[in-house]
């Protein structure tokens, strides 16, 4: 078990008909931050996946995105899901299979948000109602 961990919900599971942006989250406490993205697809549309920072809890105007230098991502097939690091980026955007799931893993350390930024939400682009997401993070540290 992690030792001093907290899980937060991010973006309760929904369709992915419209964008979606989660609830800051506070890393003033911890030193990391694990970012888990599952999308499941019911149609050959993408999602857009972007990590914002900023220096509020009500984000705003002190927001900026940032790069996530390491993104992981694993395409479900049961128990054999392998995951992949995937070159790090600002946004990054799932597959248009329109069938099966991807997760994704993002990776953020608390000095990566920079100076005087404590906070972070995840925003997934609109993307089809067929298609289910959600996303949760695991702070630590």
């Amino acid at each position: 078990m992690i030792p001093n961990f907290h899980v937060v919900e991010c973006i309760k599971p929904q369709t992915g008909g419209s964008a979606r942006s989660g609830d800051w989250i506070s890393l003033k406490d911890y030193n990391h931050a694990t970012i888990i993205v599952h999308i499941a697809m019911g149609n050959a549309a993408t999602t857009a996946i972007t990590v914002d920072k900023g220096k509020t809890a009500a984000g705003g105007s002190n927001s900026d995105g940032i790069t996530v230098n390491f993104a992981f991502k694993a395409t479900a097939q049961g128990t054999t899901d392998t995951y992949t690091q995937v070159t790090g980026a600002a946004s990054f955007t799932s597959s248009a299979t329109g069938s099966g799931s991807e997760i994704y893993r993002l990776d953020i350390d608390g000095d990566e948000l920079g100076d005087d930024y404590d906070y972070f939400q995840l925003e997934l682009g609109a993307s089809n109602a067929s298609n289910l997401v959600s996303a949760v993070a695991i702070l630590s540290g």
